[in-house]
């Protein structure tokens, strides 16, 4: 069961297809369907025990057609993106080609001390 959090709720689905069907998610105009980067957000699962919450809302599931672009971004999310946050969670960078996930970069963050402070 494929686990994400869309409009601040949590959903299931069967699979990535299915969630991103269920979400209304598409890919954005220009981006190759075949073959394309993806900057993902995941989110801890008591349940599962592991960051098996795909965050869809932003800045979570940014699409590219090249590598370098979804690099910069990945990067800095990394720097920024844990200020936001108010839980550790999963940073990925992943590669979609015809139909195939394959993992390039993935960071565990966890939001600074100052932010959990305030």
């Amino acid at each position: 069961m494929y686990t994400f959090l869309h409009n601040d709720q949590i959903h299931r689905a069967p699979g990535f297809s299915e969630a991103m069907r269920q979400a209304g998610l598409t890919l954005p105009e220009g981006i190759d369907p075949v073959n394309h980067f993806i900057v993902r957000i995941w989110h801890w699962d008591d349940k599962e025990r592991d960051y098996a919450i795909e965050v869809f809302d932003a800045p979570g599931h940014q699409v590219f057609n090249e590598y370098d672009d979804a690099l910069t971004c990945f990067n800095a999310l990394a720097v920024d993106y844990p200020e936001e946050a108010g839980a550790d969670f999963k940073l990925e960078l992943v590669q979609y080609h015809r139909g195939k996930i394959t993992t390039y970069r993935s960071k565990i963050l966890f939001p600074s001390v100052l932010a959990r402070e305030a």
